[in-house]
């Protein structure tokens, strides 16, 4: 009816002829819209200065300028003429037009908000409308037709680029195309072209689906030709060209489309250019028509063309035309991020990340800008969606009215007991407490360097013990391979006596000569024998923690022996720890208590028990036996049985045999060798004559990590039970993937993405164990394994599915896998769409309209409950309460992050930004609630700082020991092994030189023996003695320690106090240093025996392998050692060493 009316009033306030011509002026105008824009605009601008008077027809005409200002991208124009329609008249088709006319610009210009806006006063329009179409014209039926057609196009191209894609096929589904869309030939070809396009169609295969397509876009263009409208005819070659574009597809439609494509393919262009040929001639005809939108879309088409015959410069300058040539296309996010997208395609094809990477940047950018619009623009407050709620919302508000004012009763006596609460002291408490946690956490962290400290020191021995034993060895291996010659030699004699005739006394001759070998052999063997003598018997200690109660339960369960004497064993418990050889420790308390059985008699008792002091831990064994006298006592350690060669010769004592209390004695003083901690160790006796005895033994204190194993095994189940194992692996494969990006190792990014998605397929089967939607490195399919999963509501991390879907494009662009970033390009952005996406919108409208009758009602009820409340509030609750309690709830979080399992530099950071924010909140903060802060702020700045440089320390001790801990195993490995070699060497062979002389020394013709006997004895030791050499193939390293360990061993074994160095230089690579030992008195001869086998002290050969091991880890062999004879008196020992060690 008003539209009616509205007909009237323009009929009779203008003249017929007149509004005739305007009519006629804007029904050419708008047969102009899709064929000339200049027409568009001269028709439609002639029927506004002719439309005095007649308000439709200047209504009408508006909407036709705005038409040719939206295509020319003048969106800022065409709002103003837009909105100028309101301002001419109230005829709501026209209205409607102007509606849909701003949802195009809004869908251009991804502004949601509006859209919805002008899409919600689309609709209501078209309701009234509706409401009075059987008084319509035939003329505002074409107008109602195109508006409504429009909207619906409109309504799914919007959808279709949100990625509401179920929307967009709906919206176009409310189309008929046999209705009265067929007057409108415009409307039905961009009805047959957004069809075509693509996207609208899902049933059937891709083959289906793209026939089904093209068959809408031959009619587009048909048609188009047929009645003259360039703008859809060049829309359906440019889409028909993005059909032809995949080799594979184009050949399926080709074949199956002959007759057409021969119509389209006027320039007679070969298939492999035809799409290519299409897309050019849509840009040309697009040109010429002027619209901005299309002409940047036609160069994208050309520049995906290009991309196919690989000319990607020439793609490159398209999309760089579509962008530049006119700037005003950046109103157009959505066509500005599909271009930006190709482009960092094409530069990648051409090797230039740098700018493929910025456009892909650009290209996440608009993305991103495009959710947030979303999401901050679509969102409106949300309203009652019935009658009925505004009865339960004005029973809500009495409700609460009622309820307030029993609460304010209530809030104030919960004030008065709170406040009682809230103290400072109360507010320390948790800081006290996180104090003395911390305080007990650096205790550990202290001991556990300490042990590790202790530990250094200990390998720091093992490791020159070994290095000495080692070097031993080497001079053993030495000394056996100085044997081979004297094999050899006697060999060769043999085959002497075999081969030539020579006289019986030359052969008699060669017979002595073999006797002498044999019995130098014979000599060398003896001094082997003797070497590895010496060396039995040694200690060798393995220090640990143990529990003393351990060693205890042992001994009580030998308490046989003295129970037969009738002697009661009492072996009191105890929790102590010590740290100490688990096994010598025993040896002694056994040896102590095992003498105190022997001296006490029958219904006497022996008394054992450990007590801890400080630093040490006492082990004590009382007896009640004859007990001895104070000489006895004193004299009790005077010997030891066990010779340490580790001591100098002034703490050696006389030696005895088997084990005892000397044995004691000298595993304490072993003690003291090792390191300072054992300088607490001490044995002692007490007694009297006729009152018994009691040795006593300390050792040093030990720790157990028992209780801290028990904390971190909690904690890590605790991490674990935190986050889902295989969410936590994909985010980390996640992480791993965009750092290898960074880093543009983009074949281990695509391995650590194929890790990640097969946790996350994993995760995902653990929830559906039949599931069969499993995450693609590269798929077919239409819709994503993920999309599924977001479908289905499963609860995975959708934020590592979009890191790990994007680092994989990212990859893939940069290796040229195009086909995998199509893939993943296209799985990350509909995954973005549909997270983003805003499910609600069609209730948007819905509620828009039922929330005008409610706003009324709840704006006066919502007034009356702040009038009830802010008084009560101010009152009862005042501003400055309100601060202080706001606080304190500040503070209380603080210390709940304070007492939190977070990390000390995580707890810094977060009560910083807490106490910071509360700034900003409050107008006023307590100064002693700051002190709080700022205690704990200092007491976690102090911590941190410690912490850190205990960490550094004890990960610097912890890689010394594992040096250590390693070069210390494989000295032990080699020497044990060199042990056995040189042990089965000797014991293998030697009865053959014994067999050799016996031979030799009997009368009879024994050569044949002889030599098979020689021969089988060379092989054995050949054979023997290189299983040793493999053992000391690798060099021992030359240090300081290494160089004074060759001087104290001169002085030791010449007896001198002090030995003097004079150094010379012999040349650039050798100094020569010569030492007198004045106490050691030789001859000649033993000069020049010193250093080998036949030396006055076997020991000596220890110091020619040192400086043998010099010159081979210098590679400098010239150097040696010798000794001269001083006629003034005593021995010279010089040594050639390299110049490079610095001996001072």
């Amino acid at each position: 009816m008003l539209i009616y009316i509205g007909g009237l009033l323009c009929f009779s306030a203008c003249s017929p002829s007149n509004k005739n011509e305007v009519d006629m002026l804007n029904i050419k105008s708008y047969t102009f819209h899709y064929r000339n824009l200049d027409s568009t605009y001269f028709y439609a601008r002639k029927a506004f200065s002719l439309s005095d008077g007649y308000p439709e027809g200047k209504a009408e005409a508006l909407n036709n300028l705005a038409f040719v200002s939206t295509i020319r991208m003048n969106y800022n124009g065409a709002y103003k003429l837009l909105r100028n329609v309101a301002d001419y008249t109230d005829n709501q088709i026209e209205l409607l037009v102007a509606d849909v006319q701003c949802m195009r610009i809004c869908q251009r210009q991804s502004r949601n908000k509006d859209f919805y806006s002008y899409r919600e006063n689309a609709l209501r329009r078209m309701r009234r409308i509706d409401e009075e179409k059987k008084e319509l014209t035939d003329r505002q039926i074409m107008r109602i037709t195109y508006a409504k057609t429009e909207f619906h196009i409109i309504n799914s191209t919007y959808f279709y680029y949100v990625g509401l894609k179920n929307q967009s096929i709906d919206a176009l589904k409310k189309i008929d195309p046999f209705g009265p869309i067929q007057k409108d030939t415009a409307q039905l070809l961009s009805y047959f072209y957004n069809i075509g396009a693509g996207g609208i169609i899902t049933k059937g295969t891709s083959k289906d689906i793209s026939q089904e397509e093209l068959n809408y876009l031959m009619r587009c263009y048909i048609l188009s030709r047929r009645y003259h409208y360039p703008f859809w005819e060049a829309n359906s070659m440019q889409a028909i060209s993005e059909h032809l574009q995949d080799p594979k597809m184009r050949d399926y439609l080709i074949v199956n489309n002959l007759p057409d494509i021969k119509y389209v393919n006027t320039d007679y262009m070969p298939d492999s250019l035809l799409a290519g040929n299409l897309a050019q001639r849509s840009l040309n005809i697009f040109s010429k028509y002027g619209d901005v939108y299309q002409i940047a879309g036609s160069y994208r088409t050309l520049a995906q063309c290009y991309w196919q015959i690989k000319d990607y410069n020439s793609a490159i300058t398209c999309l760089n035309n579509a962008l530049y040539i006119n700037p005003i296309i950046e109103r157009a996010p959505d066509l500005v991020s599909s271009i930006r997208e190709q482009l960092s395609l094409a530069y990648s094809a051409i090797d230039n990340k740098q700018l493929s990477d910025y456009n892909r940047n650009i290209y996440l950018d608009i993305q991103e800008k495009t959710r947030q619009d979303r999401l901050l623009e679509a969102r409106a407050e949300q309203l009652d969606k019935s009658s009925s709620t505004l009865n339960i919302m004005i029973f809500a508000v009495v409700m609460m009215i009622l309820l307030v004012l029993i609460l304010l009763f209530i809030f104030d006596r919960m004030r008065q007991k709170s406040d009682k609460n809230f103290s400072i002291d109360n507010l320390l408490k948790p800081l006290r407490e996180w104090q003395y946690n911390e305080e007990q956490s650096v205790t550990q962290r202290k001991e556990d360097y300490e042990e590790i400290s202790e530990k250094i020191e200990i390998e720091n021995l093992h490791l020159s013990n070994n290095i000495k034993r080692n070097i031993e060895q080497r001079a053993k291996v030495s000394l056996v391979n100085s044997i081979l010659p004297f094999i050899n030699r006697i060999i060769n004699e043999i085959k002497c006596l075999e081969d030539r005739e020579e006289s019986d006394e030359i052969r008699k001759y060669r017979y002595l000569y073999i006797s002498e070998l044999t019995d130098k052999i014979i000599d060398y063997n003896n001094i082997l024998t003797h070497w590895i003598q010496l060396r039995q018997g040694q200690l060798s200690m393995h220090i640990e923690s143990f529990s003393l109660q351990s060693l205890f339960d042992i001994v009580s369960n030998g308490s046989m022996g003295f129970s037969l004497k009738g002697i009661d064993l009492i072996v009191k418990p105890t929790a102590t720890i010590v740290k100490a050889d688990k096994i010598l420790t025993l040896f002694m308390i056994n040896t102590l208590a095992d003498n105190a059985r022997k001296f006490t008699q029958p219904k006497g008792k022996v008394i054992i028990t450990g007590e801890e002091y400080g630093e040490y831990v006492e082990i004590s064994i009382l007896d009640t036996g004859e007990g001895m006298t104070e000489e006895q006592t004193s004299k009790i350690f005077e010997h030891k049985a066990i010779v340490d060669e580790k001591l100098e010769d002034n703490q050696k004592t006389e030696t005895s045999h088997g084990f005892g209390l000397m044995n004691c004695k000298g595993i304490i003083e072993r003690y003291h060798k090792i390191s300072q901690i054992f300088s607490v160790c001490s044995i002692y006796a007490e007694s009297k004559k006729g009152h018994g005895s009691r040795f006593a033994f300390r050792l040093p204190k030990g720790v157990m990590r028992t209780f801290m194993l028990i904390s971190i095994c909690f904690s890590s189940l605790y991490a674990m039970a935190a986050k889902d194992t295989n969410i936590a692996i994909a985010e980390r494969y996640a992480d791993s993937a965009y750092y290898s990006n960074i880093k543009r190792n983009y074949v281990k990014t695509l391995s650590y993405a194929n890790i990640c998605r097969h946790y996350l397929n994993k995760y995902y089967q653990s929830k559906y164990i039949n599931g069969k939607d499993t995450m693609k490195y590269i798929g077919s399919e239409t819709i994503p394994a993920e999309i599924e999963w977001f479908r289905s509501h499963l609860k995975t991390s959708y934020d590592v599915i979009l890191d790990i879907r994007n680092e994989t494009a990212v990859a893939a662009l940069a290796l040229h896998l195009w086909d995998v970033y199509h893939y993943n390009n296209r799985s990350y952005t509909q995954l973005f769409r549909e997270r983003s996406a805003d499910n609600t919108l069609g209730e948007y409208v819905v509620v828009m309209q039922k929330s005008e009758n409610n706003k009324n009602v709840a704006i006066i009820l919502l007034i009356i409950m702040l009038v009830s409340i802010l008084p009560a509030y101010y009152f009862l609750y005042y501003r400055h309460r309100l601060y202080y309690r706001l606080c304190l709830e500040k503070v209380n979080n603080i210390n709940n992050v304070l007492l939190s399992d977070l990390d000390s530099s995580d707890k810094l950071e977060k009560i910083i930004k807490i106490w910071k924010d509360a700034n900003k909140l409050l107008k006023a903060s307590d100064s002693q609630l700051n002190d709080v802060v700022n205690k704990i702020e200092s007491a976690l700045k102090i911590s941190l700082e410690e912490d850190k440089m205990q960490t550094i320390s004890t990960e610097t001790a912890i890689d010394e020991l594992r040096k250590l801990e390693y070069e210390n195993e494989r000295l032990h490995i080699s020497n044990n092994v060199l042990d056995n070699c040189l042990s089965t060497l000797k014991h293998e062979t030697m009865y053959y030189p014994s067999r050799i002389r016996q031979l030799v020394d009997s009368q009879q013709d024994n050569l044949n023996a002889i030599n098979e006997t020689a021969n089988y004895y060379r092989q054995l030791y050949t054979l023997l003695s290189l299983q040793a050499m493999r053992q000391i193939d690798t060099n021992i390293k030359i240090d300081d320690a290494l160089i004074k360990y060759l001087f104290d061993m001169l002085k030791k074994l010449s007896g001198e106090k002090t030995i003097k160095k004079n150094i010379s230089n012999k040349d650039y690579n050798y100094v020569i240093i010569t030492i007198t030992l004045s106490s050691l008195q030789l001859d000649a001869k033993q000069c020049a025996e010193l250093f080998t086998p036949a030396s006055v002290n076997i020991e000596y050969m220890l110091c020619r392998q040192i400086v043998r091991e010099i010159g081979e880890a210098t590679n400098l062999r010239g150097c040696g050692i010798q000794a001269l004879h001083n006629f003034s008196g005593g021995v010279d020992i010089e040594l050639k060493l390299p110049s490079k060690l610095n001996i001072i």
